[in-house]
């Protein structure tokens, strides 16, 4: 990333002009393990092994297998920290992204360009049936997602589901597609 700031000022001398410029420029992260946790003020209660430091002589595959080893990039996460920001405005947080995804497991997300990113990216983290695990049960954290999405998939009536919320997160980011 790059900034620029200047000022151009003409001179005594006839045709020439001065100009003073500020230049900085930050390199960005380009990977996962570059951005530190606390700047979503989610590193409170963090318990997983992929940002622990680890020892030279243990095996990641080996701990995957002794099922030791827990991914813990998981959707809900994010979710969580969705509902966290909408409390903090007032609003029924969980009530909201519940309602959010049982609308869009009604209505999913579409896009006319079939090689849209930010489309692909929004359908993927905004479906948490992709959190789905062996053995899920009613006590997994990302259960109540997946419920609500199936829910809208089932054709079931969200605003009635979820009527603590008082806001529309998808007509605030969305519009309705018309079939053709």
């Amino acid at each position: 990333m790059e900034f620029n700031a200047g000022i151009g000022t003409p001179s005594p001398a006839d045709m020439i002009n001065v100009n003073w410029a500020f230049q900085a420029n930050f390199q960005l992260p380009w990977n996962r393990s570059q951005i530190p946790f606390d700047l979503l003020e989610a590193n409170s209660g963090y318990d997983g092994l992929s940002r622990r430091k680890r020892d030279a002589d243990v095996d990641v595959e080996e701990m995957k297998r002794d099922g030791d080893y827990q991914n813990d990039a998981k959707l809900c996460h994010f979710y969580k920290y969705v509902e966290e920001v909408l409390n903090s405005f007032g609003q029924n947080g969980t009530s909201c992204v519940l309602q959010t995804l049982c609308r869009l497991g009604a209505e999913p997300l579409h896009s006319d360009d079939e090689e849209d990113l930010l489309h692909e990216l929004a359908s993927y983290v905004l479906n948490p049936t992709n959190d789905i695990s062996l053995g899920m049960t009613e006590k997994d954290e990302h259960y109540k997602y997946i419920e609500a999405y199936k829910r809208g998939e089932k054709g079931l009536n969200c605003f009635n589901l979820y009527s603590d919320c008082t806001t529309s997160l998808v007509d605030m980011f969305t519009k309705l597609h018309e079939n053709s």
